[in-house]
């Protein structure tokens, strides 16, 4: 009897190449790149490394930072070759080479350790890193990694959307979407920051957060409690709304940074959890589009690691596509109309996050069971005020229209109030960041003007 093989698809198939950059500029960004890379220079190292001669596919996938490239060897293994884009229009003036050169070494350093300690997730190996300054940076016309290739795609560019998907596949999907990320907690560390090095012993070396320049930290950190993390990630939100001279200064983007950090500081929900003071490791960024699959929907390795860190368990919340921002009453609203337009989604929803909370109450009791528990629960912070008040702080600004309901359900989780209440808080907190803009403008000190409390 002969078996027959499916045939293997290269990942460049799917790549889209300037499809769906023709805005703000962004394909003439691509295109200007494209010009000064010498693509021979990434083929000849590559070749250099693996030892085979390497083709180069045609399409490319870009993203806001990176461009990739596909090189097939001889014997079909795939390779990567991660170039960095021009700079981003949307980066802070402050951010300087030296600050995109740490974040790209502490990936790096996360990818080996994490490659190293935890054998049952998939990264990437790290064939060659070209850093600003070197001869085949130059050479190539930027500066660029040279990584392991596989024969998938992400979850998001095969299933947008994995609610719509049967059970049974979003039961596999989550099942290895929560172990990974129960795996990665085991790992814990008494500092919140990124992995900068790694030591002589293979330890890591917590330092400051690899994208504290680019989100515009006052504080990069490392942070030694869960408190100072919230108010820097708060701070920083409202830093980079007041530097952008085009925002209004009463955006409820700019209100919910504000109340944010409010209830950061009014509130005992952002506080450690445990009594150890120790954080898990954390991906911060394992969407379906950081996910590598095959046809089956098996992981086949998880990429893109320069926002990983040690963090809080307060940052775990519900993904896209089943995001949790919508308060109790109004999902029971909807579930109870099966006529409600918004009733099958709502729907979908709620049966996939059901399902991502089993299965990382699964991930926890297997890890219990051979001795590596977690310091914390997956399955009962999703579900916590904190959690829910984060997601919605980290949804703002995606869907203007929707930026006002987040901030009420912030402080609806937050304080438990009324609608009349609620309402007279966001007023006021309204006034104050109208009066700070305002002095700001006339050259007043922001630090003189008094943040809303919650009291």
């Amino acid at each position: 009897m002969v078996t027959l093989q499916k045939a293997r698809v290269l990942p460049s198939s799917r790549w889209s190449s300037f499809d769906g950059w023709n805005y703000n500029g962004m394909k003439e960004r691509l295109q200007a790149a494209l010009e000064q890379i010498d693509k021979s220079v990434l083929l000849d190292h590559a070749e250099r490394i693996i030892q085979q001669k390497l083709t180069m596919s045609k399409p490319f996938s870009a993203g806001q930072y990176w461009i990739c490239f596909e090189m097939v060897a001889e014997d079909a293994s795939l390779a990567i070759a991660r170039v960095r884009l021009p700079r981003h229009p949307d980066t802070p003036p402050s951010v300087n080479v030296e600050d995109e050169a740490y974040a790209t070494r502490c990936e790096i350093a996360t990818m080996q350790f994490v490659g190293q300690r935890l054998p049952h997730i998939t990264v990437p190996c790290v064939y060659a890193y070209e850093a600003p300054g070197s001869l085949l940076a130059e050479n190539a016309g930027a500066t660029y990694m040279l990584l392991e290739g596989f024969y998938g795609n992400t979850l998001r560019d095969v299933e947008f959307n994995i609610c719509n998907l049967s059970s049974a596949v979003q039961e596999c999907i989550i099942t290895q979407w929560t172990k990974v990320q129960a795996e990665l907690a085991t790992l814990i560390y008494p500092q919140i920051g990124s992995i900068s090095s790694l030591s002589l012993t293979g330890e890591p070396v917590i330092g400051r957060l690899a994208t504290a320049a680019a989100e515009c930290f006052r504080d990069a950190g490392p942070f030694s409690t869960t408190a100072e993390y919230f108010g820097a990630v708060g701070q920083a939100a409202i830093d980079k709304f007041d530097a952008d001279v085009d925002s209004s200064s009463t955006s409820f983007l700019r209100i919910g940074a504000s109340v944010f950090c409010d209830i950061v500081s009014e509130s005992t929900l952002f506080k450690d959890i445990g009594t150890e003071n120790l954080f898990p490791f954390n991906h911060m960024d394992l969407g379906t589009q950081n996910i590598l699959i095959d046809d089956d929907f098996n992981f086949l390795a998880i990429i893109d690691w320069e926002f990983a860190h040690t963090a809080p368990w307060q940052v775990n919340h519900y993904p896209m596509p089943f995001p949790l921002l919508e308060s109790d009453e109004a999902i029971r609203h909807i579930l109870q109309d099966p006529s409600h337009c918004a009733y099958k989604n709502v729907l979908r929803r709620e049966f996939a996050r059901g399902l991502y909370r089993q299965k990382f109450q699964s991930a926890e009791r297997d890890l219990e069971k051979k001795g590596r528990p977690l310091t914390g629960s997956f399955a009962e912070i999703l579900d916590c005020s904190a959690s829910r008040i984060y997601a919605c702080f980290t949804n703002l600004g995606r869907l203007p229209q929707a930026d006002e309901g987040l901030v009420y359900e912030m402080v609806r989780l937050a304080f438990g109030w009324d609608a009349r209440e609620a309402e007279d808080y966001v007023h006021n907190v309204e006034r104050s960041v109208s009066t700070t803009a305002t002095r700001s403008a006339k050259g007043y000190d922001k630090e003189s003007i008094p943040h809303a409390h919650a009291v």
